[in-house]
């Protein structure tokens, strides 16, 4: 049976997609849907089910799917290991990033990857850490970073720590200060972020006695650097989405330490793929960057 069945199933059933699956494979959706037919066909078995939310696996193709995974990750471990004989070490890798370490030192980290390995693809997909998890889960991305600690289902490795910062207009009293008092952000027009929820920063309001007043609300960490940039108030952000420095603002640390673990993570149980072996031993070397990121902020 050919190969391409199989991956073309996995594909389906990781973006629940047979339209995104013929995107991706270079196939029209006809010929996906054919590929999942002929399988159905040949081992006398339903795998999918079309319902309103899209579709769903069914019990037989839920029971088949890890054998599914353990074939095409052998299949790609195998042209892996051919390319290496010839000096190729070519392949594709899948990573799952939040908007702040895929700006930040994650290109500098893929840079220095690819100058080792230039025939490696990469698809990179931002979004928050709870759509991380379950692309980990469903096995959509090969490896991940988020902040630490994460889910039971997942084998992580610490890279990182990142703090909460005080960012101010330039021409802000304070901008030259050693550190911000948490407690005047009372009197400051605080730019919060709300396109969607920060659980660290959230939390750290929470806690205080007295909440910020806020005055401008940004839907996008850009947009709250650039307000803030302009003189329209004070905000709170992790120190990774001020690297690299585009904004002209003015950091400070805050008086209470606040801070988030970062790491990479892996399924659980789940053998990562020669490549992903490659690349997690990558960023693991690059610790020493990691952790001295801040200095060049």
């Amino acid at each position: 049976m050919s190969i391409r069945k199989y991956i073309a199933y996995l594909r389906v059933v990781e973006t629940g997609s047979i339209t995104q699956t013929a995107n991706e494979l270079g196939y029209t959706q006809s010929a996906v849907s054919k590929m999942i037919a002929d399988l159905e066909s040949e081992w006398q078995v339903r795998l999918l089910t079309r319902g309103r939310s899209g579709i769903e696996l069914t019990s037989e193709g839920l029971a088949l799917l890890p054998s599914i995974r353990t074939v095409v990750k052998d299949y790609n471990d195998l042209g892996f290991a051919v390319s290496e004989l010839h000096g190729l070490q070519s392949g594709l890798l899948r990573i799952g990033c939040f908007t702040s370490m895929s700006t930040s030192v994650l290109p500098s980290i893929l840079k220095e990857f690819h100058e080792k390995y230039p025939n490696i693809r990469f698809q990179i997909a931002g979004g928050e850490y709870e759509d991380i998890t379950d692309w980990l889960r469903r096995g959509t991305v090969d490896c991940g970073f988020l902040a630490l600690p994460a889910s039971s289902e997942l084998e992580t490795r610490f890279l990182l720590r990142d703090s909460f910062v005080a960012i101010l207009p330039e021409g802000h009293p304070m901008a030259s200060a050693p550190c911000f008092p948490v407690s005047r952000l009372m009197q400051e027009d605080f730019v919060k972020l709300n396109e969607r929820p920060d659980y660290e920063l959230d939390r750290f309001l929470d806690s205080l006695s007295e909440k910020p007043r806020t005055t401008y609300e940004a839907t996008s960490d850009f947009a709250l650097l650039a307000m803030v940039e302009r003189g329209l108030g004070v905000s709170i952000v992790h120190d990774l989405i001020l690297y690299p420095r585009h904004y002209r603002v003015a950091r400070l640390p805050l008086d209470i330490t606040q801070f988030r673990d970062v790491g990479i993570a892996v399924k659980k149980g789940a053998v990562p793929s020669s490549i992903t072996k490659l690349f997690i031993d990558h960023v693991l070397s690059c610790k020493t960057q990691l952790d001295n990121f801040q200095e060049l902020v």
